[in-house]
C-alpha cells in the first residue's frame, strides 16, 4: 500500500472500522481455560501480561525498557529531535521505531506532520517525560499508527500529551493493533477536537491477548458529531481493562467498548457530558464496570441521548459501586440502560441521581421482536441501588417484556411532580426489602407478575416514612489540567 493510500485509510478508520456495531454478540460462555482474571501468558512476553496493570514508576528509560522487555533505548533528544516543535520528527521517529526498541521523548514539544506508521511482528515502546506532540493546524488523520497492516506483538505507550488546540485539528493520536499486549498509560489530548474522526483506539487481535488503558485523559471533547473518545475496535478479540480514565464532551460515546470478542473491565474513572453514553459496553463475554462516575450536567453539550452507563449487548455484565448523575441533559434514555439485545446483567451498590425531568434512573428495554428466549429470560438483578433527585414525570425505574427481574433493597426517593416509582409492563420477577417514595404512583405493575415482600411505599416524599437517605453525592470530580 502506498503512503498516500495508507493515510487515506487511516483517516477513514473512525467510520470504516465501526461497521457492524449494531450486531448482537453470540450468547456463549468464557473461553475454556481463560477469563479476564486468569488469561495465560504468551511465550513471547517475558512478564505476565497481568503484571503490566501495575505502573512502572521510574522515569529512567533504561529501567522502563527493561520492565517492558525491550532491548534498546532510542533517546530522540540525543538523536537530534527538535524539542521546540519547529522541525518535524516524522522520519527520525520512523527510522528508529524498530523491534525491541523504546523510543524515549525527553521533556519538550515534538512536531509530527504526517502519520508515522509502524507495523510487523515485534515489540515497541514509546515513553514520554513531560513530552508534548504537536501536529500542524488542520491535521485530521492518525498521528501514531502502530500495528497496521500487520499487528505488532506488543505495544507500550506512556506519558505522551497530544496538543490539538490549533483550529480544525483532531484525528487519532494513537491507533494500536497488537496480538499479545497493548498498554496505554498516562496519555492525554488537550484541545477541543473540531474535525471528524474518533480519538484513541486499540485492537488486541489475539483471544489470549490483553489491553490495558490506565489514566487516559480526554477532558476537552469534540464539537463535531459522531466523534468518540476512546474505542475498542472491531478487530479486538482479547480482554481490555480501563483504569481511572477521564473522558468528557464527546458526541458519540465517551468510552465505546463494542468489540466482537473479549471482555471489558472498567475500574474507576470520570465520564462527563458524553452523548449516547458515558460508558457503552457490548461484548460477547461477561464484563464489568466498577467504581465509575458518570455525570451529565450541561444540556448545551454536544450529542444527544446522554445516557450514563449503557449495556448494549452480551450477557452476565456487572455494574457495581458506580455513581451516575443526570442533572441537565439534551435527552436521555436513562442513567443505567439495559438495551433490547442484552441477555442478562446485575446492577448493585450504585447511586443514581436524576434531576432531569422525564428521564429514568433505570431503563430495561423490551427485547427486539426477533430476540431469542434467552434475551427475554434474563436474569436482570438490581441490588442495593439508591435512586435520588427531583426529576419530574416518567418513572425512576421502567421495565418491559422481561422475565427474571429481581429488585432487592431499592431505595427510591424522587420528589419531582408526577414522578412514578417502578413501572413495569409484562414483567415477571420479584421486589423485596425496598422503599419507594415518589409523588405519583410508587408501583405501576401492568400485566406483570412480581412477587413482593417487605416493600414500603409513600407518595409524599416530604415525609420520612421510608427513611430513605437523601444525602447529596459528595463532591464533583475534576479533570486534571
Amino acid at each position: 500500500m502506498h503512503r498516500r493510500q495508507l493515510l487515506g485509510y487511516l483517516a477513514g478508520l473512525g467510520t470504516a472500522w465501526t461497521a457492524g456495531c449494531g450486531s448482537t454478540p453470540s450468547r456463549r460462555g468464557p473461553r475454556r481455560g481463560t477469563s479476564p482474571a486468569t488469561a495465560g501468558d504468551p511465550t513471547t512476553t517475558p512478564r505476565s501480561k497481568r503484571d503490566y496493570r501495575h505502573p512502572v514508576l521510574s522515569r529512567d528509560p533504561s529501567t522502563v525498557a527493561s520492565a517492558w522487555g525491550l532491548d534498546e533505548v532510542a533517546n530522540l533528544g540525543d538523536l537530534g529531535a527538535d524539542k521546540n516543535a519547529e522541525a518535524p520528527i516524522d522520519e527520525l521517529l520512523a527510522t528508529h521505531a524498530t523491534d525491541g526498541t523504546l523510543l524515549y521523548f525527553p521533556p519538550g514539544k515534538y512536531r509530527i506532520e504526517e502519520t508515522v506508521a509502524v507495523n510487523g511482528d515485534g515489540r515497541i515502546g514509546l515513553l514520554g517525560d513531560d513530552a508534548v506532540i504537536v501536529p500542524p493546524a488542520g491535521f485530521d488523520s492518525t498521528v501514531l499508527a502502530v500495528g497496521y497492516p500487520d499487528p505488532m506483538t506488543a505495544l507500550f505507550v506512556r506519558g505522551l500529551t497530544f496538543d490539538y488546540r490549533a483550529e480544525n485539528t483532531g484525528g487519532r493520536p494513537v491507533l494500536g493493533i497488537a496480538d499479545d499486549l497493548i498498554l496505554y498509560r498516562d496519555l492525554s489530548v488537550r484541545g477541543v477536537v473540531d474535525v471528524a474522526g474518533d480519538i484513541v483506539r486499540l485492537d488486541v487481535t489475539s483471544p489470549d491477548g490483553i489491553g490495558i488503558v490506565d489514566g487516559l485523559s480526554l477532558p476537552d471533547g469534540a464539537t463535531v458529531p459522531s466523534v468518540t473518545g476512546c474505542e475498542v475496535g472491531d478487530n479486538n478479540h482479547g480482554d481490555v481493562e480501563f483504569y481511572d480514565c477521564h473522558i468528557a464532551g464527546f458526541p458519540d460515546n465517551g468510552l465505546y467498548a463494542d468489540p466482537p470478542e473479549g471482555s471489558i473491565r472498567v475500574y474507576g474513572g470520570f465520564f462527563r457530558n458524553n452523548g449516547v453514553a458515558g460508558v457503552r459496553i457490548t461484548t460477547s463475554e461477561p464484563s464489568l464496570v466498577h467504581g465509575a462516575r458518570v455525570r451529565c450536567d450541561d444540556s448545551d453539550a454536544v450529542g444527544v441521548n446522554m445516557r450514563g452507563i449503557r449495556l448494549r449487548g452480551g450477557y452476565d455484565h456487572l455494574v457495581e459501586d458506580c455513581v451516575v448523575e443526570l442533572l441537565d441533559v439534551t435527552s436521555s434514555d436513562g442513567a443505567v440502560t439495559i438495551a433490547s439485545e442484552l441477555a442478562s446483567a446485575t446492577i448493585r451498590n450504585c447511586h443514581l441521581h436524576v434531576d432531569a425531568d422525564g428521564v429514568n434512573a433505570i431503563r430495561v428495554k423490551s427485547p427486539n421482536d426477533d430476540a431469542d428466549e434467552a434475551v427475554r429470560e434474563g436474569p436482570f438483578r438490581f441490588e442495593n441501588v439508591r435512586i435520588t433527585g427531583n426529576a419530574a414525570d416518567s418513572a425512576a425505574v421502567q421495565a418491559a417484556d422481561r422475565r427474571g427481574c429481581t429488585f432487592e433493597n431499592l431505595q427510591i426517593h424522587q420528589s419531582g411532580d408526577d414522578r412514578d416509582g417502578i413501572v413495569t409492563t409484562n414483567v415477571e420477577g420479584e421486589l423485596f426489602d425496598s422503599c419507594i417514595s415518589v409523588t405519583k404512583d410508587p408501583l405501576s405493575l401492568r400485566s406483570s407478575q412480581i412477587e413482593r415482600r417487605n416493600v414500603r411505599v409513600d407518595n409524599d416524599p416530604e415525609t420520612e416514612r421510608c427513611g430513605t437517605d437523601r444525602s447529596p453525592i459528595d463532591g464533583t470530580p475534576t479533570l486534571p489540567e
